[in-house]
């Protein structure tokens, strides 16, 4: 059976964008992590971090997903 989601290759500027985004909101998140990790803001900036990813990987694939992923997520901040 033939998946659902096709997977797309992300053009540049596509990638770029979504990248920026994820870094962005990757910054909220540790700022927010590091005043408080069991804070209600860093559980938004958590949910917000994870809802970009699963979006990412519903419109344009697993691939696509793991292309804009950031390359140095540190383990005791990673929202993932």
């Amino acid at each position: 059976m033939k998946s659902m989601y096709s997977e797309a290759h992300l053009d540049a500027q596509t990638s770029q964008r979504l990248e920026e985004q994820i870094r962005l909101l990757l910054r909220i998140y540790r700022a927010e992590f590091t005043k408080d990790p069991a804070s209600p803001a860093t559980e938004s900036s958590r949910s917000n971090m994870i809802a970009l990813r699963h979006t990412i990987h519903q419109i344009y694939g697993q691939a696509a997903a793991l292309e804009v992923a950031p390359d140095s997520l540190d383990p005791a901040t990673d929202p993932f």
